[in-house]
């Protein structure tokens, strides 16, 4: 079965449109997809323990609760070496199950024909 890899990028300043794309990944995972997730930029965030709490989509749907069933579902959640090196934030911040991962990782899962990737 094809993995699905959502490639985040959207932080705060698009937190509705960064817990759709979770709740679409939280769907997948629901529905038996193998799911992954990998967080760049200003999104590495959502990984960070209590960033989530509060925010909500424009439909009502909330980050935390998505992040939740993702973890649920054990599904990886990939968080930018070099984008949390620049943040400062280190490894024993982050949420169950998410994990620093370079771009390297990155790059071999957008390549490989094992993954079908949805950017957002």
């Amino acid at each position: 079965m094809q993995k699905f890899l959502f490639l985040l990028s959207k932080g705060f300043e698009k937190a509705g449109g960064a817990t759709r794309a979770m709740q679409f990944a939280a769907i997948a995972a629901e529905q038996g997809h193998p799911v992954e997730i990998f967080l760049i930029d200003d999104a590495i965030h959502w990984a960070q323990m209590g960033m989530a709490e509060g925010i909500r989509s424009t439909t009502g749907e909330h980050m935390k609760d998505m992040l939740d069933k993702l973890v649920a579902q054990k599904c990886p959640i990939h968080v930018c070496k070099a984008c949390a090196d620049k943040r400062l934030i280190s490894p024993d911040e982050l949420i169950q199950g998410a994990k620093i991962s370079t771009a390297t990782e990155l790059v071999n899962m957008m390549t490989s024909p094992d993954y079908k990737v949805f950017t957002f």
